[in-house]
């Protein structure tokens, strides 16, 4: 499908006058590709690139071997037009936006919008994987930790356990898709929006993704917190185990870094059953220092969307209903 969007490019520079040899790659899936526009006697020869949200984290580490970067999406939000005008880097969007300077040829276009081209290939960005595992590591945090959404990108990844570049390219991701909001250029200005929405998509990948089956451990056994020694590192509560709307609960749904093994071993925990009630997963976060004393002890039970996810994933009519209890009672699970 990215034929159409090459093909409208195409078009707009048509539009202003220029002709484009080369760029038929990036039709055909490259990423990448030399290109050359032309006007009149006028030449400039360019490494094209596509960029999926068109900003800086996209190709912050590409060689540009000598050539000027002439940068191809969807569309350009008016601040990364901005920074790319800045740096002197040409651009052109579906929409017609464009700043490309070759010879005597300038062509600067801002404002455009509406185009279905651009439209469409928007869209296919910002609901594209946004929530693969690692992705959602970062939703995750965000979500689980609000101040964090202002926070320096070190801080951001160490809390979602990715690299500083995974969470600025996140960060990106969400914008595109119109979960983060920018009010001015600087990280004070980032703001969530439709957490709602965040919150919805995050848990409906949640069974196919950081909560799968592959990625869980399962045994028949007992557990008792008491049975855990008292050094090591914590042991979260998820699913119904964390509802104090559950009085009987059946399940543990546990997340640690290592299997507690003196609370197996007390548990005769046994991998080998058709019936497992004991789940374990790895801790995928690291809580920021300011709410790294929220509970004490070892024991601890998982942040309020962890717990709702798993709620949810059960298929359990009684714990769908904790599930709603839990988000019309927390306030990190409503809109805000």
């Amino acid at each position: 499908m990215q034929g159409d969007l090459i093909d409208a490019l195409g078009d707009r520079l048509s539009d202003v006058g220029l002709r484009v040899h080369g760029l038929r790659p990036l039709a055909e899936g490259e990423e990448k590709t030399l290109a050359t526009l032309r006007r009149g006697s006028q030449s400039g020869s360019y490494l094209a690139l596509m960029s999926p949200h068109m900003s800086l984290p996209d190709f912050a580490n590409e060689r540009w071997a000598g050539h000027p970067l002439l940068v191809l999406g969807a569309r350009i939000t008016p601040r990364n037009a901005d920074r790319m005008r800045d740096l002197g880097i040409n651009y052109l969007d579906a929409n017609g936006n464009a700043f490309i300077a070759f010879g005597d040829v300038l062509v600067d276009v801002r404002g455009r919008s509406g185009d279905p081209v651009a439209a469409y290939h928007r869209e296919r960005v910002a609901t594209s994987n946004l929530f693969s595992p690692k992705r959602a590591q970062v939703a995750f945090a965000l979500i689980s930790w609000p101040h964090l959404v202002t926070a320096k990108l070190r801080e951001i990844a160490d809390a979602a356990r990715v690299s500083v570049g995974f969470a600025q390219k996140t960060l990106a991701d969400f914008e595109a898709a119109n979960y983060l909001h920018r009010l001015d250029r600087g990280r004070t200005g980032r703001r969530l929006a439709d957490t709602a929405g965040l919150i919805d998509g995050w848990t409906a990948s949640f069974p196919g993704g950081l909560g799968s089956p592959e990625g869980t451990r399962a045994f028949r056994g007992t557990f008792d917190p008491d049975a855990l020694a008292a050094e090591g590192p914590a042991v979260y509560v998820s699913g119904e185990a964390a509802a104090p709307w559950i009085r009987h609960h059946a399940t543990w749904t546990l997340y640690c870094d290592e299997v507690p093994r003196e609370a197996a071993a007390a548990g005769r925990w046994t991998a080998r059953s058709t019936e497992p009630n004991v789940f374990l997963r790895d801790v995928f976060w690291k809580r920021p220092a300011e709410s790294s004393a929220a509970d004490g002890g070892r024991l601890q039970k998982a942040p309020p969307l962890l717990v709702y996810a798993d709620l949810l994933a059960s298929g359990d009519a009684r714990q769908r209903e904790a599930a709603a209890e839990l988000r019309g009672e927390n306030t990190e699970l409503r809109e805000r």
